[in-house]
């Protein structure tokens, strides 16, 4: 935000010059709001200037210049944050437990002023006369004093609120996309609570054009979320190890087990076969014309003359 910008310079040209009246053109990405000042006028809001546009004034008036640009905040502890105080809350308790586990909170914020204007001020001229003259909110200063004053307290407010409806380990892991739930509902709930402590829809989201007076909700980001006890983080990680190492442990059991079983069904697959061997006609007719061959090789050794003979069909004959 560029510091305030005042007439007065000008004014002296005009008096010098003896002009008594000037223009002044608004910044691309800033509005105007002209106010008539002096003993007659007092402090009575004019008109608008348009950002890029040309206003007339004359001397001893001001013009109240206010952004209308995309704005940021971002709480995180990080180099860059415009607020490294960590929002930190109790999430949802685990079932038995009185109270939740704390996390830490780091967002972003993405919006824009309702710098609406019609021919009586608009949506503007009430932020300014509300709340922005209070803290001369068209300086750099002023702005981030406003914000860290009106902004901040309510945002960190109804983040905690809505952080306490979910479990500290699924927004750490952000478990089924579950952040993106959350900064829907703080979206919600914050424009609602903007408008009561603030007193109008002051903030708006990205998508904002000040055309209408619409105010689409802010755009909120969840940059991350841990636990605010390292201790805690630790010992999730020592379970989470001690899970996988099990597992593991389980698997490779499985594996062995799996390999001793088909090692036995092996074995008692091919016992089963050779038991079907040995109980088939096949193999009992084998036998038998065996121990008959053996039987007349027996024979032929204790006689005087034999010979065994092979017949055509295989078997021997005794001659």
């Amino acid at each position: 935000m560029k510091p305030t910008r005042t007439l007065a310079v000008l004014a002296a040209v005009a008096a010098l010059t003896g002009l008594a009246a000037c223009s002044t053109v608004a910044p691309n990405d800033e509005v105007g709001l002209y106010y008539m000042q002096g003993p007659s006028d007092g402090d009575e809001f004019g008109f608008c200037i348009d950002p890029s546009k040309a206003g007339d004034f004359e001397w001893n008036n001001e013009v109240i210049f206010l952004p209308t640009n995309l704005r940021t905040w971002v709480i995180a502890n990080q180099d860059g944050a415009d607020s490294k105080d960590t929002i930190t809350v109790s999430a949802k308790p685990e079932e038995g437990q009185p109270s939740g586990v704390q996390v830490n909170v780091w967002t972003k914020t993405n919006f824009k002023l309702n710098t609406y204007c019609d021919k009586n001020g608009g949506v503007v001229r009430q932020f300014w006369e509300t709340i922005g003259h209070r803290y001369n909110a068209n300086t750099e200063d002023g702005w981030k004093k406003m914000l860290l004053a009106e902004f901040v307290p309510t945002q960190q407010k109804i983040i905690a609120d809505v952080v306490r409806q979910y479990s500290a380990d699924d927004l750490v892991a952000n478990k089924n996309g579950i952040r993106t739930v959350a900064q829907t509902d703080v979206g919600k709930a914050l424009a609602v609570e903007f408008n009561r402590i603030t007193g109008g829809p002051f903030f708006c989201g990205p998508s904002f054009n000040r055309a209408s007076s619409e105010c689409p909700l802010l755009e909120l980001s969840i940059i991350n979320v841990e636990f605010s006890d390292p201790g805690i983080q630790q010992a999730r990680n020592e379970k989470q190890k001690a899970i996988e190492l099990g597992a593991a442990k389980v698997a490779a059991a499985e594996a062995e087990a799996r390999a001793l079983v088909a090692e036995a069904q092996g074995k008692a697959d091919a016992a089963a076969k050779l038991d079907a061997l040995y109980r088939s006609p096949g193999w009992l007719e084998l036998q038998k014309k065996i121990t008959e061959m053996n039987g007349l090789i027996e024979a032929c050794k204790v006689a005087k003359e034999c010979r065994l003979i092979v017949g055509a069909d295989g078997n021997l004959i005794m001659a």
